[in-house]
Formats: structure tokens, sequence, C-alpha cells
């Protein structure tokens, strides 16, 4: 998931200013509370508290559904699955998963192991004759992200017309490789594992998917596929967020591939994966200090719990799962916005309390002002590295880009009161103090931090971006 290249940033713990809301709100969230179970309401109430005040304002959408033993004990569904004709989420609704994707594709791999098709030891290269020869680069070591294999694709590379897909983009660029033994995470690995699945299966990687893991965790809605889920009839679309009146509007999308993502699931789907891998039918997952495919496991004793997450432009995917009590809650939505950053500790904290602090409003918008436009410029930031802040002529308001990275990083900016822009990707607002210097400042939980920018010919070097966790 491409998004997370920025979400180790910050930690998202909203805290307060005015109250914002677009002109058009969210639809009330449709409610499912299942009677006589002692949860439902507690875990009902919290969600209401902590999701609905960002559906007002147009900072979360989709749908979040808790479950006890496969059965449905508390739904909510915030905002719309269409924004511009206000259809709302529904349980057959479906969203892109992201790197959740991942743990789809070890899990066929194991599959594929268990029936003697491969072993982990495997060099992929025996699988992939573009490769041959490169012993080092086996399917164990592209699944814990150590065969020397760079992050991502690049931008301009669209993998449908490549010939050979990952392997002949690879085997075309050596230079790219370095040498396997050390951590570097890889979303172009987990596409060639993809690959490496479809070779060893003799069909293609969606039907392998389908056969050792969709299919028998009950997936029946989902599938895998290189486009994004508006592209199907029950697709919801992707959103970032955007301008007034509204509060969205669609990102620019990203490139993708097979294996790093490509997972289409509804809320229900999700909750059956996450639910499988709690009850152990993928055990080789969990063999070593981490599991494979982006998996999270944490918690002791009865406090156990299983966790998979992704976001892409537009969509995020969350869900967790306490094995001890067969307990697991679940989101999928279609907004890219803070809230999305940090979903996973907010979800833990619904179900196993205590209760997470209802999020206070953000900063209210106001009409973009001279002391807005002011703000344009090239900054250079510690973790960003260059950032250009400019005018978005279609839109009529301000926009981040970052000159070095892909088109997709673009975000708009929100104007707020005294001049100041709040990005609201990653809840960052960007003011002038008095001595005329431009500084971002994280809304946190305690004393904000200032991040001094400092303004740069666009020929400066780009700051040094630290790898964050997948």
């Amino acid at each position: 998931m491409r998004l997370r290249t920025l979400a180790f940033c910050l930690a998202v713990a909203v805290s307060g200013g005015a109250a914002a809301g677009p002109s058009t709100p969210a639809t009330p969230p449709r409610v499912h509370q299942q009677g006589g179970d002692a949860l439902a309401g507690e875990v009902a109430a919290r969600i209401d508290a902590w999701f609905a005040p960002l559906a007002a304002t147009s900072d979360i959408s989709g749908i979040v559904r808790v479950e006890r033993g496969g059965r449905l004990i508390a739904e909510r569904r915030y905002g719309f699955a269409d924004f511009e004709h206000r259809t709302p989420h529904a349980a057959d609704t479906l969203y892109s998963a992201a790197s959740v994707t991942k743990g789809i594709v070890a899990a066929t791999l194991l599959g594929l192991r268990d029936d003697g098709r491969i072993t982990l030891a495997d060099a992929v290269g025996r699988h992939l004759p573009a490769l041959h020869g490169h012993d080092g680069i086996t399917i164990e070591a592209v699944l814990r992200h150590r065969a020397g294999l760079p992050r991502d694709f690049p931008d301009d590379v669209d993998m449908t017309a490549v010939p050979g897909g990952a392997a002949g983009w690879l085997a075309g660029h050596p230079e790219a490789l370095r040498p396997p033994g050390e951590e570097r995470y890889s979303n172009v690995g987990y596409a060639l594992l993809a690959q490496v699945a479809a070779a060893a299966a003799g069909m293609p990687f969606a039907e392998a998917a389908r056969h050792y893991v969709l299919a028998p965790a009950g997936m029946l809605d989902s599938r895998i596929d290189i486009h994004t889920a508006d592209h199907f009839a029950r697709g919801a679309l992707p959103y970032t967020a955007g301008p007034a009146p509204t509060g969205v509007m669609h990102p620019v999308p990203a490139p993708l591939e097979v294996g790093s993502s490509g997972l289409i699931t509804t809320a229900s789907d999700l909750a059956r994966w996450v639910r499988a891998l709690a009850r152990g039918d993928h055990p080789g997952l969990f063999v070593g200090d981490d599991p494979l495919g982006s998996i999270d496991a944490g918690g002791s004793g009865g406090d156990r719990f299983v966790s998979v997450q992704g976001t892409l432009p537009g969509y995020a995917a969350t869900a967790i799962a306490w094995p001890e009590d067969d307990v697991s809650i679940t989101f999928v939505g279609n907004l890219f916005s803070y809230p999305v950053l940090d979903l996973d500790t907010t979800l833990r904290a619904i179900v196993r309390g205590p209760a997470p602090a209802p999020p206070e409003a953000r900063p209210a918008e106001v009409a973009l002002a001279d002391a807005h436009r002011a703000l344009a410029g090239r900054y250079a930031h510690p973790d960003f590295g260059r950032v250009d802040i400019a005018l978005d002529a279609a839109r009529g308001g301000m926009l981040l880009r970052m000159p070095e990275r892909s088109a997709y990083w673009s975000f708009h900016l929100t104007p707020n009161v005294d001049g100041a822009l709040h990005w609201r990707g990653f809840d960052i607002r960007f003011v002038r103090d008095a001595d005329g210097v431009v500084r971002a400042i994280p809304r946190t939980r305690g004393e904000a931090v200032a991040m001094a920018f400092a303004d740069v010919p666009a020929t400066a070097q780009e700051a040094p971006v630290p790898d964050p966790e997948p």
C-alpha cells in the first residue's frame, strides 16, 4: 500500500479547533445491533462516538462491522459509496484492500507448498526463467522482504504491458537489485510472488488465490484484479480530502500491480479473512519472528490478536480478530483522510477498551484569502523532502505536491483562520509565524511540535526520507 510511505510521520490523535462541516453532510449511520449480546451495545456506542463526528465533516466514509463467533453483532455505515450520487454503503459494496493482498499471496504460496508444487527455499528463477541464476532471490527471502528487491516499480511503468511481468522487468533492470539478506520492504517482491504462484499453479494468480484462499475462507464476493474497486458495478468510488461543498475529491490514481495489491472485497469477506487467520487456518504464515504477508500479530494471553490493513489513494481496509473469544472488528472505506492512518489502534480500543476519546473537530474551513495564497512556494521538510504548495486553478483552492514523488502524492489543503492551511490527509497545519517562517504543525495530543520549513530553489537536494514500516 503506497500511501503507507508517509504514514510513519505521525500517530493520528486529533485535537481541536472550531467545528467544521461540509454543506452536504454525510448520511446518518445505518445501524445494525444484535440483541442478546452484552458486547453489542457497548461497542456500537463507542463506534458512533468516534466515527459519527468524523463522518459529519467528511473525514471518514465506510463500514464498521463487529462479529462474535462469525455472527454480526454491530454494524455502522457512514458517508457514501458515491458522494456525487449520494449512494450509501451497502453490505455488498466492494472496496480495494491494498496491502491486505500480500497475506493472500503468502497463503496461496503455502497452499502450493503443501501440494508439493514449490518449496519456500526455491529460487524464484526455478519457476520464472527470466530470473534464472539469481539464486539468492528465494521465495522465502521475497516473502520476508530480504531478497534485495526495490520498493516499487517506476510510476511510468505499466505492468500490464511489460513482457514477462515483474520478473521480466527485474531481469531488464539489474541495477535495481541489491544483495539479498538485509530487510528492504518491497511491493515489487509481492508482485513477483504472484507470478511465481501463477506459474506453479498453472493458472492465473486470481484463480489460484480463489482456489487456495478465498473460496476456503468463504470469501465468495472477493476477487483479485489489477483494477481498483471502482471499476466494478458494486465498487465504492475512491475519495480523498477535498474542497467544499462536499469536502472530498477523487484522488490521482496510483499505478498498481497484482500481488502487493489487487484484493477487492466486502466488509463481511474481510472479516472472514481475519477470522480465518485468527483461528489458525494458515499456521505457516506465523512461523518465525514476524508473520508473512504484511500480517500483524500481537498481544498476549486472552488479548492475543491478528490484524491486517492496507491503504491506497481513496481506499482503506483494516481488520482485527481476537482468537480467544472469537471477536473481530472490520473497517472498509473509500476516503483517505487522517483518521485512517492509525485506525488499527482505534478499532482495538473500540472492542477491548478503554474507549477511544471522541475526536475533536478539526479547524473550521474558511474562504480562501490572500494570506493562504501567500503560502505558495517550494519548501524542504526533514521527513517529506521537497514540498510544493500551489494554487489549484481548477478548484480554486490550494494543493500540496511532492515534486520528487509520484503524481498521486497530491493533496488538497483546507484554508483555516489566521491564514493557515490544513493538510487533512496527514492532519498537519501550515502556518507562517511572526518571523515569517512557514511551519508544519501536526495536530497531536499534548504540545504541538513545529517543524520548520525553509524556502529552497527548485534545484535543491531533497531532504532524506526514512523508510517506514510497511
